[in-house]
């Protein structure tokens, strides 16, 4: 579907186009394509995700969850040294440093392809451009923040796996392979949030990229297909 409205639109404030990015992405994402600014929801994503991690390192009962960490380690000498290392704060650091690092990294590498991918189009994104539109489409990440939320309330005793925070990933909802599964990682990584930020791309690429949504489908489906396609493979070959 093409756009056919060329009537200039008012540019959205960030805290008010993060709100609408959930109800009115496509008239969103028009409102910012001159000044996206990427780095609103991008803090708002590494603050949330860092609250929440923290939150359950400091509540959960960790000599179980290290339990149930090691529990796909056949040998007693693997479980003793790993059980050396693994640490709670070194595992609260490991994740939080994920958090602040890995994140902005994932709409970094996003965001050069976004670049290339619309340069071959013709189209030329910037690449402060591309970053904002990768940033922008990780908007539905932030409900994970209330869901996690729930889910550390609810627990009994303090007793709740990392998987457990997201209620709505593939694991959760449909797998339930617990943590020595070699799909439990990808299965908890695949999210109804993750179609959703997907949808968000699409119609980004084709505001931002001047281009037909199918062009916009294909450049988005290829990276996912990808990578998701790799780690099933290799998860699969794990199993064999």
């Amino acid at each position: 579907m093409e756009l056919t409205n060329n009537a200039p639109i008012a540019s959205a404030s960030p805290a008010g186009a993060f709100t609408s990015m959930f109800y009115e992405p496509s008239r969103t994402f028009q409102k910012m394509e001159h000044k996206p600014k990427g780095w609103f929801p991008l803090v708002i994503l590494m603050v949330t995700t860092g609250v929440l991690m923290f939150w359950y390192f400091s509540t959960v009962d960790f000599s179980w969850l290290l339990d149930q960490m090691l529990a796909g380690m056949k040998s007693a000498e693997q479980r003793e040294q790993a059980a050396k290392v693994m640490s709670k704060n070194m595992m609260l650091g490991s994740t939080l440093g994920t958090t602040l690092i890995g994140l902005p990294l994932f709409f970094v590498v996003m965001g050069v392809y976004l670049m290339i991918v619309s340069k071959s189009l013709s189209h030329g994104m910037s690449f402060s451009k591309s970053f904002a539109l990768a940033a922008w489409s990780g908007v539905p990440s932030v409900l994970l923040f209330p869901l996690g939320a729930m889910q550390i309330l609810m627990a009994s005793n303090g007793q709740l796996g990392m998987s457990e925070l997201n209620p709505i990933s593939l694991n959760s909802l449909l797998f339930h392979y617990d943590m020595a599964h070699p799909l439990s990682g990808l299965m908890d990584g695949l999210s109804l949030t993750t179609f959703w930020s997907m949808f968000l791309l699409v119609i980004g690429f084709q505001t931002w990229a001047k281009v037909k949504r199918s062009t916009a489908i294909m450049v988005v489906l290829i990276p996912h297909v990808l990578v998701y396609g790799a780690l099933f493979a290799y998860g699969m070959s794990k199993l064999a």
